[in-house]
């Protein structure tokens, strides 16, 4: 059974919007009648057969995600939902062995676009008659794994971002995390194709055994942007199969 979620006249900012899980949730959105605009670093978007209004910037610098802002501006000053997806790992070191710069480097992708997405869009959230934010925080946020340190940190601050913003920004705007565990998307793959971890013996701890897909994560996103959600706020919602 699914839940339907009519989205028409609604519009959505997804931000990372092609990753496996925006691109995802955009064909959702898109199924469900919205106005999708898509944010991320990459010049193209990946997926052109989705009709997703596309703006190329770096989430990581307020700047360019205010001229972004500018430009959605012009169209429409109301966003019914912001769904911020940036996150990357660049060096799978320990802590004492990672540089400022290589800590610096995943934790301003992991953890600053979605500060800015939130510092620029919210107030194009607070015109809306009901908005939700929807930030992707990682099951690796609440447990210490070997070589995570600075993708761990983001991912545990944007849990307590999305907590602080759920109080500011009620009751106007609901603002929600999820914590996904490992989804079959490129993240979980190195430069050289190779999976960056021994798949079968991470499915031998999940309780459903597999990892998730995109369209499950992309599922749970959908639910917290619509009104089957109206009284969830300032929650983490982790998505990983059972894994306690």
């Amino acid at each position: 059974m699914k839940i339907e979620f009519n989205a028409e006249n609604c519009r959505f900012l997804i931000v990372g919007a092609n990753s496996g899980i925006g691109i995802a949730l955009a064909k959702m959105l898109s199924h469900a009648k919205a106005e999708v605009i898509g944010i991320d670093i990459q010049k193209e978007y990946l997926n052109d057969n989705l009709k997703v209004n596309y703006i190329q910037v770096n989430p990581m610098v307020q700047s360019e995600m205010e001229n972004a802002a500018f430009q959605i501006e012009k169209t429409g000053e109301i966003l019914d939902g912001l769904i911020s997806l940036s996150g990357t790992i660049k060096s799978f070191k320990g802590v004492a062995d990672l540089s400022e710069l290589e800590w610096q480097e995943t934790y301003n992708i992991s953890f600053l676009s979605c500060l800015n997405a939130c510092k620029v869009f919210s107030r194009f959230l607070l015109k809306s008659d009901s908005g939700s934010i929807v930030n992707m925080s990682s099951g690796l946020a609440f447990i210490g794994k070997q070589n995570y340190g600075p993708y761990s940190a983001a991912k545990a601050a944007i849990v307590s971002l999305s907590k602080t913003l759920s109080a500011e920004l009620a009751p106007k705007v609901r603002v929600n995390s999820i914590a996904p565990g490992a989804v079959e998307t490129g993240f979980i793959y190195n430069e050289a194709g190779e999976m960056r971890f021994d798949l079968q013996q991470y499915e031998k701890i999940v309780p459903l055994g597999r990892i998730a897909k995109p369209e499950e994560i992309a599922s749970v996103i959908m639910f917290l942007l619509s009104e089957a959600s109206s009284h969830v706020s300032g929650e983490c919602i982790h998505v990983n199969g059972g894994i306690n």
